[in-house]
């Protein structure tokens, strides 16, 4: 994993409380970075989340790829926790050139043509390609829906 990225997260709630509350004093960062393309390119996105607030914290809404390059050409003392809403993101962050060994994946909600992968993460085919994909690339996954919960595997 990049030594600068304190925790790269699944969860297509995005930043919510646990987010900003449980998550943070787990794996302090200073910007945090969500991570999808669909996201960074979304006036509606951009919009909520330029009224959003973390107290001390710097939002992003970037690609995989501009997340990736941003990264690497900022300040290396600089913590970032990335979020994205789906394990396509995670793939693509990884072909972009980061270093990933380990993510958290929160919530993924139950929607049509997904299947159960864990207590909490239903997925569609094209993210179970993709996480199986982490897998291949040796990527530790965890699921957690807050820090102190006990972590759980994704049953792919």
């Amino acid at each position: 994993m990049e030594n600068n990225i304190s925790l790269i997260r699944i969860d297509d709630r995005l930043i919510h409380g646990q987010v900003t509350t449980a998550w943070l004093r787990v794996y302090p960062a200073d910007i945090i970075i969500i991570a999808n393309e669909k996201i960074a390119n979304d006036p509606m996105y951009k919009t909520i989340f330029s009224v959003a607030q973390v107290p001390g914290k710097q939002i992003l809404l970037l690609s995989p790829e501009q997340t990736a390059i941003y990264i690497k050409k900022k300040n290396p003392m600089c913590k970032y926790l990335i979020i994205t809403p789906t394990p396509v993101d995670v793939v693509a962050l990884m072909d972009c050139g980061l270093s990933i060994d380990k993510i958290n994946i929160g919530g993924l909600q139950n929607r049509p043509g997904t299947t159960r992968l864990a207590k909490v993460v239903y997925a569609k085919e094209n993210e179970i390609v993709a996480f199986n994909e982490l897998k291949t690339r040796g990527v530790e996954m965890e699921v957690q829906m807050v820090p102190t919960e006990k972590i759980a595997k994704l049953n792919l």
